[in-house]
């Protein structure tokens, strides 16, 4: 029988230095401010942004942490740098809408529902202990057949040419479902080796396995052949456990701290390689200003410029996008693609931020509500008051959550639950076929 470990929450860094830190940045970007051509309610927004930044830091709530940066990166940052070079999506002038008392009193109520969910007394489990398994040599074989018969199923080439070589056209929701699934694995099977390979391996095996899993994410799941969220949520999930696992949260918080410095030129590099390695160079890297990749601000505005969204119903539509229209006929179509094509931009393949469904659905009270739903949620899966375990559910569920936080702000909501679904399905099979293994023990 083996040992059985207890559950437990780590020590939080108090980072003092890096707390100081945010408030010099804060102090230079109002001082900046006046030669950013932005709005006073933006700057009000900046304000409201800045509070719940340095709270999250203060008390390490992980999502949140990621959240807000995320907003800082998109709604911040970018505008500032767009309105420098003249950055245009129309079809008839050059320039980003200005952020009015609408779009102040969207992300106010926004904020207001985040704090309202985390008032909520965190849910308490019971304190069951989790079993120590050895790492599962069979679970991981399985776990890989199985990847290859679903990039099999697929086709070879949607998950290894690059991107635009990839076969175009609306695919099928399960073809869409399968397909992440296979590009989800392998970095989740990366994170069940950080978590789990201290548990009978011995050194010269762990090396050969690490360098297999590692090469199985880095030819699966690379930004040339995956989207970039779906790749960088990889990426992330990887990043998240191995700080946790290795009780770096110090250097994880520095990191989040800097991220919508580096993360301009990332995810300008990474949307480059839509075309392969070799055409990833700065100037095309920058260009990503002004495409898609950096839209997020404009279309949300612009939404709330529009009278109606008459279609409705997007809300429940895209959080059961799996649902086949041949069930559900009346299911919406994309909320940022309907956006676009009223407001005269030039592509309509944007993303408008997932909160604004149930804004356009139910108004400012239903903004409210699906806001404290994410806040409630934010406590109760915040990973770094977990035991770092890849049987916890809580531990890796809170993860998941955490890595799903950028796709939840950048939107739209049918593409961040198109990725939350095969992630959870991945991580339960992982967990699942991890319990068997060859030799008698614990199962």
């Amino acid at each position: 029988m083996s040992r059985l470990r207890i559950d437990r929450s780590p020590s939080v860094p108090r980072l003092r230095l890096l707390r100081t830190y945010w408030v010099v940045v804060i102090l230079c970007i109002i001082g900046l401010w006046p030669f950013g051509g932005l709005t006073i309610p933006h700057l009000i927004f900046f304000g409201a942004l800045s509070m719940g930044l340095y709270a999250s830091y203060s008390r390490y709530i992980l999502p949140l942490i990621v959240y807000f940066s995320m907003i800082l990166l998109y709604w911040i940052v970018v505008p500032f740098l767009q309105d420098r070079i003249g950055v245009g999506y129309y079809t008839w002038r050059g320039d980003v809408p200005d952020f009015g008392p609408m779009a102040l009193l969207f992300v106010m109520t926004h904020f207001l529902g985040i704090l309202a969910g985390f008032q909520f007394k965190r849910i308490s489990l019971s304190h069951k202990e989790i079993p120590e398994l050895g790492f599962s040599f069979v679970g991981v074989a399985f776990i890989l057949a199985l990847l290859v018969a679903l990039m099999a199923f697929v086709g070879f080439e949607t998950i290894m040419l690059p991107r635009v070589e990839q076969e175009t056209g609306e695919a099928q929701n399960y073809v869409i479902l399968l397909r992440n699934i296979a590009k989800i694995l392998p970095a989740f099977l990366v994170a069940y080796f950080i978590l789990e390979a201290d548990n009978g391996l011995k050194k010269n095996t762990r090396v050969a396995i690490f360098i297999l899993l590692a090469s199985c994410l880095l030819i699966v799941s690379n930004p040339v052949n995956t989207s970039r969220f779906l790749s960088l949520f990889g990426l992330f999930v990887v990043i998240l456990t191995y700080s946790i696992k290795s009780s770096r949260l110090s250097v994880l918080a520095w990191l989040l701290a800097f991220a919508p410095a580096y993360a301009i030129t990332l995810l300008g590099i990474t949307s480059a390689m839509r075309s392969g390695i070799q055409k990833v160079d700065l100037t095309r890297a920058f260009q990503s200003l002004q495409s898609l990749e950096f839209s997020s601000y404009s279309i949300f505005l612009d939404a709330l410029k529009l009278d109606s969204f008459s279609q409705g119903n997007y809300l429940f539509s895209h959080l059961f996008i799996i649902v086949p229209r041949a069930i559900w006929p009346g299911k919406a179509e994309s909320i940022g693609i309907y956006t676009a094509e009223r407001s005269g931009y030039v592509y309509n393949n944007v993303g408008l931020n997932s909160f604004f469904n149930s804004y356009a659905d139910f108004g400012f009270v239903g903004l409210f509500l699906f806001s404290m739903l994410f806040g409630v949620l934010a406590k109760n899966l915040n990973p770094t008051f977990e035991l770092a375990s890849f049987r916890n559910r809580r531990f890796m569920y809170g993860v998941l959550f955490t890595g799903m936080t950028p796709m939840f702000f950048r939107g739209d909501l049918s593409t961040a639950m198109l990725a939350l679904y095969p992630a959870i399905l991945v991580y339960e099979a992982i967990r699942f076929s991890t319990r068997f293994r060859f030799m008698s023990g614990v199962r």
